[in-house]
């Protein structure tokens, strides 16, 4: 199904009747069913494909970069020659190419509907910060220019950093700084922010405990058992509560939360622990940024959280200062300062340094300076690590800062010296060393 810009036909008929035959005697849907058996009904009676279109005379896209081969298909079914059309999205952002998201999809939408693409150039995040903007602009010069800018020396970014002689140095410098903030203003929104979880953010989270620095733990992913099983058993819950009466308010709401922490009980699991403080943030949420909208809607946008897995979007609602994730899991959040932790060879860009010439050099950084020679291929691979690291840095309201150890510890217990990734050392940007 993820082969060309459009599922097959031959390929959907084969996925629909799998669900027909396999799930739908179980009472079973996927997601992905949902859709195709849409767009299938749409194609095979066009009144019902007309009355939609009709029915949608504008369409309004946002994070459009992340659109997979499926949701594309359902999208071209509701456009006729009088749709009006807004797709929002950053192709830099597009960090979820390993579960689909289709690469170009921007340019090939413009070019199918004859769309105008309006750039925008001003950012207004980091507007008070002149470092942030030089550094946000100048990964954004490198990805448009195939890694070839020739920057002034006044246009080069300085980019705050600690060096550790191993991860519980990097982990303590990190903690030591992160206690600096919180001492100047207790208020401060901190994130630290890792390429995956394993070994490395496990000693990150001891420091941060043995240091006494109370953090939110949002290192789970969609696909943990725990937090599949969670959402499913808020939706259960949350459809016998409210499907017969959409009546949600504030104090309905609370309701229902203290319902949900009931029916855990006493969680030993951490991520059973965090999605019941992200369900609280999400009561905040909806009372907070949702309050002029309608019970029936707010019915519908907590019933399409649950059955989308999206608590985490509530992340920014939770009470702790300082929150521990994955860069993919903070995508469309932000915090005053981030810090991007294990900016390390082989862990940026990752399985790539195997086609580096300098995989084997160990200096204090990388310096590559990435392959002047890319296949085509690879700078497409590329490109996606770099949005990873791009949507990190991104994440700071006022301050990002970028870590990395002499010693990597990968998830078999095995050691490696390493230093600084490639992507800190991108021409535009030069390592500073953080100061407290």
């Amino acid at each position: 199904i993820k082969s060309g810009v459009v599922p097959a036909d031959d390929k959907i008929n084969e996925y629909n009747t799998l669900v027909i035959e396999k799930l739908l005697p179980y009472n079973y849907i996927t997601h992905n069913a949902v859709i195709l058996f849409t767009t299938k009904l749409f194609e095979s009676i066009p009144q019902i494909k007309t009355f939609y279109q009709n029915y949608y005379p504008l369409l309004i896209i946002d994070e459009f970069q992340d659109t997979n081969c499926i949701a594309w298909k359902l999208i071209c079914n509701l456009i006729n020659p009088a749709t009006q059309l807004l797709f929002l999205g950053d192709p830099l952002q597009r960090i979820y190419g390993f579960i689909g998201a289709l690469p170009d999809i921007m340019t090939t939408a413009a070019k199918e509907y004859s769309m105008q693409q309006i750039i925008l150039t001003r950012n207004y995040r980091f507007r008070n910060n002149p470092e942030m903007l030089k550094l946000d602009a100048n990964v954004r010069r490198n990805a448009a220019s195939d890694f070839k800018v020739v920057f002034r020396e006044e246009e080069i970014a300085s980019l705050p950093a600690f060096y550790g002689q191993d991860q519980e140095d990097e982990a303590q410098q990190i903690s030591t700084y992160i206690k600096h903030i919180l001492e100047e203003n207790k208020q401060s929104k901190i994130a630290i922010l890792c390429r995956s979880r394993g070994i490395n953010s496990s000693v990150l989270e001891k420091t941060l405990s043995d240091t006494g620095i109370d953090y939110f733990y949002g290192m789970f992913t969609d696909e943990d058992e725990s937090y599949v099983a969670f959402h499913q058993k808020c939706q259960e819950m949350f459809i016998n509560k409210f499907a017969k009466n959409k009546n949600i308010n504030n104090r309905a709401l609370n309701s229902f939360v203290q319902e949900v922490k009931k029916a855990y009980g006493d969680v030993s699991d951490k991520t059973n622990e965090s999605l019941l403080t992200l369900l609280d943030a999400l009561a905040t949420k909806v009372a907070t940024d949702y309050a002029i909208i309608t019970p029936e809607d707010k019915f519908s946008l907590l019933l399409d959280i649950f059955e989308n897995r999206q608590l985490r979007q509530a992340m920014e609602y939770v009470n702790s200062n300082v929150i521990i994730s994955t860069i993919h899991g903070a995508k469309g959040l932000e915090w005053e300062y981030v810090f991007l932790a294990d900016i390390e060879k082989w862990v940026f860009p990752g399985f790539l340094c195997q086609k580096c010439s300098e995989k084997s050099s160990i200096p204090e950084k990388c310096r590559c300076h990435l392959p002047s020679n890319m296949s085509n291929e690879f700078y497409k691979l590329l490109i996606e690590e770099l949005s990873v690291f791009y949507v990190g840095i991104t994440r700071a309201r006022k301050q990002v800062y970028a870590s990395a150890s002499k010693i990597r510890i990968n998830n078999k217990n095995e050691t490696f010296n390493t230093c600084f990734s490639c992507m800190v050392n991108l021409d535009g940007i030069s390592l500073v060393k953080a100061k407290c």
